[in-house]
């Protein structure tokens, strides 16, 4: 009995690590609610599992989209008919797994997913393949304390770490994506208390511009593998409490609150084989990344609003090409309202702000959208069923960052929508959300 109330407490506490919130039920409420409460402890941004002792749960998440592309060509006619592109995707289907060790105080959580948006810059895979995201274990030591270990989503950026169904619109940002340190493997402790939250982590790295593979689910001698990586986060909850800030949404009735958020990441590569295994690539002496960022939320009564500064440092190096060095910058700020239970609008703005070396000569030195649309509740103050339109706007020419991603566009067309090699894009996304 003793040992499933310490369980019980850890799932409370990861969950209220992450912040994740909890909905209320309407039509089907009992179904809605209780796939609310378990996407607490299961979503990727807890880093957290469910202490349930021997069970096993199972949750399922979906979102099928519908987009509409229409791009400005950098040089008339180099598109031809494929300056407009529209059709139909699953970007992500995932299956989450929770449960604990019976007789113990740790508990697990699996993720799988079958699309192609959480992949970033893996390439050379197929859409509707499963692909591990998370794989961890939690094991509490005490009410403020928790060992974790396994692979997860880095908690390091405040945008980054709602649940795919818990964000303001079709997607996160294109800043975000630029910018996200993306899921790793190490070992981790997360400390939570009513107003201070902290995690910090040592791992493989994250995946970065001129990475040689992915970092998540690969063995300790993938190409993508750093030799270190360290990761530190901590949010102070100035008011409200912390289940408010799990998504980026404020449903009726909610109360005031302000959260502030800091984070830091930092990694070097080349020191340790491998730097290129392969033979393929250009070897280089090292190359380190530092990553940093702070944020803040604000909440009330059926309104939200959230601002986020990030910056990374990018120093390679290299025994063939020249040394690299650079510092990208990004800013986010984005709000909602609630016009009735359950219908939301919303808007963000985002700029990516890059380093003069990567700037080509009479090109755009930075890179910026403009989303706007809504969202409809089917439950109202419930995430598990919602529908979004949303329009997304580039302003900017993306040669720059054609050139960053290999020549192949904008980066993560999966997630973003954006597909570059443009002066200008619009982009609608209609998008159905459905968890159970």
């Amino acid at each position: 009995m003793h040992t499933k109330i310490q369980q019980a407490t850890a799932t409370f506490a990861l969950a209220a690590l992450s912040g994740m919130a909890m909905g209320q039920s309407g039509l089907d409420l009992d179904r809605a609610y209780a796939s609310e409460i378990r996407s607490d402890a299961q979503t990727r941004s807890s880093l957290l599992g469910s202490g349930n002792g021997a069970n096993l749960s199972v949750e399922v998440m979906t979102q099928i989209r519908y987009s509409f592309n229409s791009r400005d060509e950098q040089t008339p006619g180099a598109l031809g008919d494929s300056d407009t592109t529209v059709g139909f995707s699953t970007p992500r289907s995932q299956i989450r797994m929770s449960g604990g060790v019976e007789g113990t105080d740790i508990s697990g959580l699996i993720i799988f997913d079958f699309g192609l948006a959480e992949r970033g810059l893996v390439t050379g895979l197929s859409d509707g393949v499963a692909n591990l995201l998370v794989a961890q274990a939690a094991w509490k030591l005490n009410d403020e304390w928790t060992l974790l270990f396994g692979q997860w989503h880095d908690p390091v950026m405040g945008s980054d770490n709602f649940a795919p169904e818990k964000t303001l619109a079709a997607d996160k940002s294109f800043m975000n994506e630029f910018f996200e340190v993306g899921y790793t493997q190490g070992i981790a402790f997360a400390y939570g208390s009513d107003n201070f939250k902290f995690v910090g982590a040592f791992d493989d790295g994250a995946e970065y511009i001129g990475n040689y593979g992915p970092v998540a689910n690969s063995p300790f001698n993938g190409a993508g593998e750093d030799d270190f990586g360290i990761t530190g986060r901590v949010d102070w909850l100035v008011e409200g409490t912390w289940d408010q800030f799990g998504d980026a949404s404020s449903f009726r009735g909610s109360n005031y609150g302000v959260k502030l958020g800091a984070g830091a990441h930092y990694q070097t590569q080349g020191n340790t084989n491998p730097a290129d295994p392969t033979g393929t690539t250009p070897t280089f002496d090292e190359r380190t990344v530092t990553f940093w960022t702070v944020d803040a939320q604000v909440e009330g009564d059926g309104w939200n609003f959230m601002a986020e500064y990030v910056g990374h440092k990018v120093k390679t190096s290299d025994t063939v090409a020249a040394d690299v060095d650079f510092t990208n910058h990004g800013f986010l700020v984005q709000g909602g309202f609630f016009f009735s239970d359950q219908w939301e609008g919303f808007a963000r703005y985002d700029i990516v702000l890059l380093d003069d070396i990567l700037v080509a000569p009479g090109t755009d030195d930075n890179y910026q959208t403009i989303t706007a649309g809504f969202n409809y509740y089917f439950v109202p103050e419930s995430h598990a069923a919602k529908f979004t339109l949303d329009a997304t706007f580039a302003i900017d020419d993306s040669t720059n960052m054609d050139a960053l991603f290999g020549g192949a566009g904008a980066n993560d067309p999966n997630a973003t929508g954006i597909l570059g090699l443009s002066d200008s894009e619009i982009l609608l996304r209609a998008q159905m959300t459905l968890v159970f």
